[in-house]
Order: structure tokens, then sequence, then C-alpha cells
């Protein structure tokens, strides 16, 4: 008998006023995969993550998380639940030090025992804020940012790790790096789904990926089927 997976999204409506965003969107994500959703600006993939999340209101469908639905639980909630999220552009707060700004991924009641030992283990995944723990993050490079910001949702411990754009805005070299951290957070156990408009970087690290466009699923597969997909090699890489 097939494994159940961690997180189903069924039939997933959304709108922002009287616009639509989401049209019948469906995705699973199972225990320790990594998913990309793969989509141009506008096509709603930010949203599908937001909505999984909390931060969205849906108007018809489920969410499903280790068998809970989830479709009407609060935000401040999830954490609780086991999911955190990184959002898009860090949203650090600038004049704190780095050690606060990850401090306060375990503010949560649900999370906020074992601190010291949640930071410690972080703090392994990323040396570099060990060491510049006492360092304002407003004064760090939008990479190093970008870290912290992975650390500070990590503090929480979560089974499942969304991700909106994390590499938007960041040179080559630091997005090699953050793809390496998503590959490393996977082998910790947890479960991530990034969103990304570069093909190469959506399923060059990821299981599966969902090809999302008008607010729409247009593809599934495993991140080689849909490197190679015929659909997205004349769509997204014009061959």
């Amino acid at each position: 008998m097939a494994e159940a997976p961690m997180l189903r999204v069924e039939n997933l409506n959304v709108l922002y006023g009287d616009f639509q965003i989401l049209w019948d969107v469906s995705m699973t994500v199972g225990a320790k995969e990594v998913v990309a959703v793969l989509g141009p600006n506008g096509s709603g993939k930010s949203t599908v993550l937001k909505a999984i999340m909390g931060l969205t209101p849906v108007r018809s469908g489920k969410i499903i998380f280790e068998g809970e639905d989830l479709t009407k639980v609060p935000t401040h909630e999830m954490v609780a639940r086991g999911i955190s999220m990184v959002l898009e552009r860090r949203r650090l707060f600038g004049a704190m030090t780095v050690r606060e700004n990850i401090l306060l991924g375990a503010y949560h009641r649900s999370v906020n025992k074992n601190t010291a030992s949640r930071l410690e283990w972080v703090e392994s995944l990323f040396p570099i804020l060990a060491e510049r723990r006492d360092q304002i993050a407003g004064r760090m490079s939008g990479g190093e940012q970008q870290m912290v910001a992975i650390a500070r949702s990590l503090m929480s411990r979560p089974r499942l790790l969304l991700m909106d754009e994390p590499y938007l805005g960041l040179a080559p070299r630091i997005v090699s790096q953050i793809a390496s951290i998503i590959q490393r957070i996977n082998q910790e156990g947890i479960s991530v789904v990034f969103n990304e408009q570069n093909v190469h970087l959506s399923f060059g690290v990821s299981h599966r990926g969902y090809l999302l466009e008008s607010g729409r699923m247009m593809l599934t597969g495993t991140g080689e089927e849909m490197i190679h997909s015929d659909v997205i090699r004349r769509v997204y890489l014009g061959v």
C-alpha cells in the first residue's frame, strides 16, 4: 500500500477581491520530499504557498496536512502543526542582530522549549551565522540575510518548510549556496516546497515539480521529467 502524502492540496480556489488567482489547484508533498512549483510572474505560485500557510483565505478546496484539515486554521497556529515558511524578500528586523532574528523563530509557545538545543542545531547548519551572531542583520548581504530568514524558520523544527522565491535577487554564487542549503535541510528529514521561475533552479534540486500557469496546474512530474518536458522546453526555454 502506497504511503499517504504528508500534504494534500485539493481543488484549491483563491480570490483576491473579485479576481480569481487559483483555479482548482491540486498537489501533494511526500514525507522527506523536495517539491518545486514553477511558474512565470503572476502565475499564482506564491499564492499557493500563502494559502497553505493560511496567509491567504481559501474560497474553496482543502489543505490536508498529516491527515488534518488545515484549510481554516489561522496562520499563527501553523507552526504548532509543524509547518514554517520563509517569506519572499526575507522580511528580517534589520535593526536587530542575527541571533535576535533567529530566536524569533522559536517565539511561539508550542516551540519555545529547548531553545538552546534548537539554536545549536540551526547554527550547525549555518556556521557563518554563529560567527556573526552579534552583527546587525540589516547590514548583511542579501545572501546572508536569506540564510538568517531560513534559520529563523527552522527554529520551530518544522516537518514541512515552505520557501517563497528563495533565490530572488541573489547573485549566482549565492544561489548555488541556497540550493545546497535546501538539500541539506531535506537531508535532516524536512520536506521542502519552494517556488521559482527558473527551470533548472526549480527542478535541479527537487524530487518532483509542478508547472503553474495563469492560476492552473498544467504539468507535474519528477525533477528529471520536468527538466526534459517538451511543454517546459517550448514554453520556458523557447526550443
